[in-house]
């Protein structure tokens, strides 16, 4: 991903939204762990005094940069979609909002935000259900397609392409046979067909 370098620009008027919408901005341009209150007060031109109204700690501004990257919403969705298509649709938008913060997900120590999450899952049961699937097996699928996805993109962001295609040079000749048919290079063709894969088997 591309990182935007430029300065962010203050509000006239700072407001929960507004703090939340600069912090999404810094948390593009720089990795997560080095992110501050006092940088954030700076950037937003305010008091970290009245930062902390809003935001106690680090931890509570992360759950809500979390909140706000885990979440996907159908309503942006092109019309005349199938439901396959939009389950397809919501799972693309979810995987590039996680690419888009690459530190975030390892910020929460196996804490992530509870309440997206859900929402999340049963934004993704929506069109699962819409196939004539059971309402409790919809959402098992949603969740195992929540898990999937972010654990894709973590895998994704986390590592470049020379360093994965190096692990795999001098592996021993029993395992050559398997190594060479695997996709080092292409995340995007392997994407899709994890996820075309995946909704088959729910269909």
């Amino acid at each position: 991903m591309t990182r935007n370098t430029r300065r962010v620009g203050r509000p006239s008027s700072t407001s929960k939204e507004q703090i939340l919408a600069v912090a999404l901005q810094l948390a593009q341009q720089q990795d997560l762990a080095a992110l501050s209150l006092r940088q954030l007060a700076k950037e937003l031109g305010i008091s970290p005094t009245s930062l902390y109204r809003y935001f106690e700690n680090k931890q509570q501004l992360l759950t809500a940069i979390g909140e706000s990257v885990l979440s996907v919403d159908a309503s942006t969705l092109p019309a005349g979609l199938s439901h396959p298509q939009r389950l397809e649709k919501l799972l693309d938008q979810l995987r590039q909002q996680v690419l888009a913060f690459p530190g975030l997900l390892p910020q929460f120590n196996n804490s992530l935000p509870a309440e997206a999450m859900v929402a999340t899952i049963a934004a993704l049961a929506e069109p699962i259900k819409a196939m004539q699937v059971e309402d409790s097996l919809a959402v098992r699928h949603a969740q195992s397609l929540l898990w999937m996805t972010l654990g894709f993109a973590l895998f994704e962001s986390s590592s470049s392409q020379a360093s994965i295609s190096g692990q795999f040079l001098d592996l021993p000749a029993q395992l050559q046979s398997t190594s060479q048919h695997l996709e080092l290079e292409n995340h995007e063709r392997l994407w899709r067909e994890l996820v075309e894969r995946n909704i088959r088997g729910i269909c």
